[in-house]
């Protein structure tokens, strides 16, 4: 998937957040009654808790709202604009009207991102189409010795 930046993700099927979701581009944690995701953290050495974004209820909430923050992102990001800096510059209040407060508009983002996503290999089913060019394990020649 192309996008301003890397998109980091993340789900964590309880509260202890062990896959530390609330640090990730987009992170859903579950809890008790559904889902919460966050959006917009940052993980690394400027690390900014992702904020809370909705609770939703089932796994399909979880992916159009989610896939439609990512499709929002991918459209109005800047190149090389991270999503905690794309939220902080057009607010958390641009983001929940457009996907939160606009069913068709979220439904729209969400349609657009699966054609955005339509042809591209699964790497979970998909292992031959989605395989990794191993040219970026070769070793190096080093001064003395050959690759």
């Amino acid at each position: 998937m192309y996008a301003p930046h890397k998109v980091k993700l993340a789900v964590s099927g309880c509260p202890r957040n062990c896959a530390e979701s609330g640090i990730k581009d987009v992170g859903v944690i579950g809890v008790d009654s559904g889902w919460e995701i966050y959006i917009a953290g940052n993980g690394g050495i400027k690390t900014e808790a992702g904020q809370f974004f909705c609770k939703l209820k089932t796994a399909e909430e979880v992916l159009e709202y989610s896939g439609a923050f990512t499709e929002l992102y991918r459209r109005e990001g800047w190149y090389l604009e991270r999503t905690v800096h794309y939220v902080n510059r057009v607010g958390l209040d641009h983001v929940k009207k457009k996907i939160l407060d606009d069913h068709a508009g979220r439904k729209a983002l969400w349609e657009r991102l699966q054609f955005a996503l339509d042809g591209e290999p699964d790497p979970w089913f998909e292992h031959q189409k989605a395989s990794l060019d191993t040219r970026q394990f070769t070793k190096l020649a080093t001064e003395g010795q050959e690759a």
